[in-house]
């Protein structure tokens, strides 16, 4: 299922961005006989470390006929409170169920070294059997890929 998702993912993000990594990890439990699979794709418009970059974590999920997409997009800049209101609000109304993290480190009280925005959010698709469910599998693919290259433009 994460070759199918990697396959699928790479067809459609193209058109919205770029891809600058795909990365496979395998964990192995020491304490419980389980081994897990991942895989990361990074996402951004452009590549910039001063622009927004996505992380996409693809989990194979006990039935083997299904995956978890999970999706943190970093916005590497210090905002007012007024702009991550705007940002916050532009990102619901691409995606409603997306929460959003705000990072700040201090070096010493009163002197903040960095700040960043996280957005993130997760589905589950299924491995389409029927041709129904393929076509309902690309149009979700093709509505995520979309509001993903949106999202890595906010702010910016």
């Amino acid at each position: 299922m994460l070759q199918f998702m990697v396959e699928k993912l790479n067809q459609q993000l193209h058109t919205h961005g770029m891809i600058s990594d795909i990365v496979l990890r395998s964990d192995h439990s020491l304490l419980e006989e389980s081994e897990g699979q991942e895989v990361l794709i990074t996402f951004s418009e452009a590549e910039d470390e001063k622009q927004p970059t996505a992380t996409i974590h693809l989990f194979s999920l006990a039935e083997e006929d299904s995956c978890e997409i999970e999706v943190e997009i970093d916005y590497p800049y210090s905002l007012q409170e007024e702009e991550i209101q705007q940002l916050w609000t532009q990102a619901k109304s691409l995606v409603a169920e997306c929460s959003m993290t705000e990072k700040r480190r201090f070096v010493e009280p009163g002197k903040q070294a960095e700040a960043n925005i996280v957005l993130d959010y997760h589905f589950v698709v299924q491995m389409p059997r029927t041709e129904a469910e393929e076509m309902a599998f690309a149009e979700t693919i093709a509505r995520f890929s979309a509001d993903l290259g949106m999202l890595v433009k906010l702010g910016t």
